[in-house]
């Protein structure tokens, strides 16, 4: 997969990508891991949005693939080439 974020491209699973944004962020620090930014950035999407972001059970992976569609459909990022 492989998405633009504001002129950043990030490539990867999304489990990778969410790594790569982690990474990023002002304090990587303060997510020790994909599976905990992906929670943090659910949450900044429910509130700036007011929308509900359920994401599915199972894997990181999946859920991070849910989170990457979710913000595709609302603007926030554009998915360049998936799969």
């Amino acid at each position: 997969m492989k998405v633009n974020i504001d002129g950043t491209t990030y490539e990867g699973t999304g489990e990778a990508i969410m790594d790569q944004l982690r990474l990023s962020a002002f304090d990587p620090t303060e997510h020790p891991d994909a599976q905990s930014y992906l929670q943090q950035l659910r949450a900044n999407f429910i509130r700036s949005t007011g929308l509900d972001c359920p994401l599915p059970d199972g894997s990181v992976e999946r859920q991070a693939q849910a989170m990457i569609d979710k913000l595709a459909k609302y603007g926030a990022l554009e998915v360049i080439r998936d799969g």
